[in-house]
């Protein structure tokens, strides 16, 4: 019965957690249409609802009887990283179909060769964009 919760905590966390990951980085790379209203309104609500999933799912590998407590642990680590992982890699994808979007339907050549400049970035070289517009606002 418990090992069957966990399951549930931790797949509902993985869920939550990739979505927001997402939204937080596609938010901080400029494109916050791309996010819920509610989120882009409160999202503290969102961390708070996959904070609550993932300590429900630590709290409950400590009383699985059939699984040791530290296999629950390593799981949602694992979980923890991946989401994140997925989260983002999933906001770059995003990023770059709306700038070949707005490549496709730019005006002029100097904004199309911008926007595919900006659509070829790395995956390094857009976390990097959103570390500094987490650390310096923009």
């Amino acid at each position: 019965m418990f090992e069957l919760i966990f399951i549930v905590f931790t797949v509902l966390y993985a869920l939550v957690s990739v979505k927001v990951d997402g939204w937080i980085t596609i938010s901080a790379l400029g494109f916050k249409s791309e996010t819920p209203m509610t989120f882009i309104q409160n999202p503290k609500i969102y961390d708070f609802v996959r904070s609550i999933l993932f300590l429900g799912a630590l709290a409950i590998s400590f009383v699985t009887p059939d699984m040791p407590w530290i296999t629950g642990v390593i799981i949602l680590v694992v979980v923890w990283l991946a989401a994140g992982s997925i989260g983002r890699k999933k906001a770059f994808a995003v990023y770059r179909r709306i700038l070949r979007e707005m490549m496709a339907a730019a005006d002029t050549d100097s904004d199309r060769v911008e926007y595919k400049e900006a659509s070829q970035k790395t995956d390094q070289e857009l976390a990097d964009m959103v570390e500094s517009s987490m650390k310096y606002g923009g």
